[in-house]
């Protein structure tokens, strides 16, 4: 059987060290070191995307919605 792929392999949770910048909001939210943000590599290798709990949860919801569709089209 083949082996099943990994959609989601360019973006994790991480509890930033230091202070960082919400991708999204720049001049609104900012991540502050111990808080947790969602990373999002760029698939060019050109870095990673941090996005604050608030922003990162609407990505995530997004992305659901998205699965759904797609699994909808399956069916």
């Amino acid at each position: 059987m083949a082996k099943v792929r990994q959609l989601f392999n360019g973006v994790a949770i991480e509890t930033a060290k230091r202070k960082r910048i919400c991708y999204h909001n720049r001049k609104k939210h900012s991540i502050e070191g111990g808080d947790l943000c969602l990373v999002i590599k760029d698939p060019a290798g050109n870095g990673k995307k941090n996005y604050c709990v608030t922003c990162g949860l609407e990505i995530l919801d997004r992305a659901a919605d998205d699965l759904d569709a797609l699994r909808r089209g399956l069916d």
